[in-house]
């Protein structure tokens, strides 16, 4: 300022004397060095006028090194009459980074509600409790801060920028981060939950009450436990295992691995593929693809690709059908009253059964086959003897025709397999019923494929089969 007004008093007063007066710049830098401005005065009493070289010089004289708008200095030199101040110079403003984000794909809220299908109808046993996940499912994705860019002011000083922040998000239990930090993953097969600000997966669902309409139906990939019981019209899925404390009654389980009912199985389908164990069974159908053991069984309909155990203190089997194709193990099999009990033992049994079922087929195929042939016959002679069929009886002809091909393909297959049952039941297994207390007339037992009728009161037998026939052996 004080320059300024110098100058100005130098000229004027030598502009009173007449003298020439040179024209002059001035430079004012903003404020943070943000900016720069220049100001061209016009000579005097033919003083010479301000040079771009002067103009730039007064800059650099200021510290001015950058962001300096040449153009318009130039224009101002040529014309500073109608110029006046101009900003020669401009800051490089710094870019601030940008935060970090999470975006989610899943609900953090789950609330049970009937599900819908397509046609409307609404399902009120389907709540929807588990939120399946498979491992390497992506949860949320995450968008990772930038740095941003410096700036540099006019004075050419770089002025830092604002870096961005990281996105604010907790791994929960079971869960993971890709390795660019960029998703969070499952890390393994579970049910997906959201509490205390993370997502979380549980490999095993607890149930600590029973199964019934405050929970609905259950279909989890990974181990379910019920503390409590599941009731009549439920149905409890699992890829993996099923542990009941309590009963099971009137409902379905399914399990990809073994299944665990403490108590009683009442009126319910079971399949596993794996082990079984039950405290009693009672009209029950169960399919298991590895070992049965439970206390009793009532009245069941039982398949067991490995051992069927009655075992405990009453060791029972009375009543209904048991299939076991290793050995069959109990302590009481039958009633007192005779009741009609089936026991099969061996996959050759069920050969045997598959079989008659197919020779069965046959036979009725052989009796539709001749019918066919006589349609054929008959038809075929009357046209022989130059009767026009109408168009009705073309298509029976036909009809019939192309049906007794497909039965004597039909045909053909059921004699492949029994010639193939035939070679398989060549070799007997080795295999038994043992019945430690008491085994009652009204039971049937097959072994491979030969049939034995209990007719009279056995205590403590072994049924085993020798020479094509079973024998029962004292224990």
């Amino acid at each position: 300022m004080t320059e300024n007004m110098n100058n100005e008093a130098m000229m004027n007063g030598e502009e009173k004397k007449g003298i020439p007066v040179d024209g002059y710049v001035t430079v004012t830098v903003g404020t943070g060095n943000k900016d720069a401005f220049l100001s061209i005065y016009e000579p005097r009493n033919g003083g010479r006028a301000v040079t771009y070289e002067q103009a730039i010089a007064a800059l650099d004289e200021k510290g001015v090194r950058h962001g300096i708008d040449f153009d318009a200095i130039k224009l101002a030199v040529k014309n500073p009459e109608s110029v006046g101040q101009i900003r020669a110079a401009f800051w490089t403003p710094p870019v601030d980074g940008i935060d970090g984000t999470v975006t989610y794909h899943f609900d953090k809220t789950h609330e049970l509600a009937p599900k819908e299908d397509e046609k409307g109808f609404v399902d009120y046993k389907n709540l929807g409790l588990i939120r399946n996940i498979l491992k390497g499912t992506v949860i949320a994705d995450i968008t990772l801060p930038t740095e941003g860019e410096p700036g540099i002011d006019v004075k050419g000083v770089a002025v830092q920028q604002r870096r961005g922040k990281k996105a604010a998000f907790t791994l929960g239990q079971n869960t993971m981060l890709n390795t660019p930090g960029t998703q969070i993953l499952a890390a393994c097969n579970g049910h997906l939950k959201f509490s205390g600000g993370c997502f979380s997966i549980d490999s095993t669902v607890t149930i600590k009450g029973d199964v019934d309409a405050s929970v609905g139906n259950i279909d989890f990939i990974g181990d379910i436990v019920i503390k409590g019981e599941v009731l009549e019209g439920f149905k409890v899925s699992s890829q993996k295992s099923i542990h009941v404390d309590g009963n099971v009654t009137g409902a379905v389980i399914e399990a990809g691995q073994e299944v665990v009912i403490k108590k009683g199985c009442i009126n319910s389908n079971i399949t596993a593929h794996g082990d079984v164990t039950i405290g009693f069974c009672e009209s029950a159908k169960i399919v298991c693809d590895g070992n049965l053991k439970a206390q009793s069984f009532v009245t069941c309909d039982v398949y067991c690709a490995g051992t069927l155990t009655a075992q405990g203190g009453e060791g029972v089997i009375m009543g209904g059908k048991y299939i076991a194709l290793q050995n069959i193990d109990a302590q009481v099999i039958g009633t007192k009253n005779y009741t009609p009990t089936s026991i099969t033992v061996g996959d050759n049994a069920m050969m045997s059964e598959e079989k008659e079922n197919l020779e069965k087929e046959i036979a009725k195929i052989v009796t539709r086959m001749t019918t066919l042939k006589q349609v054929v016959d008959f038809l075929n002679e009357k046209k022989k003897q130059g009767a026009v069929l109408p168009p009705e009886r073309e298509e029976m002809l036909t009809a019939a025709v192309k049906e007794r091909i497909k039965l004597n393909c039909d045909k053909g297959a059921h004699e492949k397999r029994i010639k193939e049952i035939n070679q398989y039941l060549q070799n007997k297994q080795s295999l038994a019923v043992a019945c430690h207390k008491q085994l009652y007339p009204g039971v049937k037992v097959v072994i491979n494929d030969s049939v034995y009728n209990v007719s009279d009161q056995w205590v403590k037998v072994l049924l085993t089969e020798d020479g094509g026939e079973i024998k029962p052996i004292p224990m």
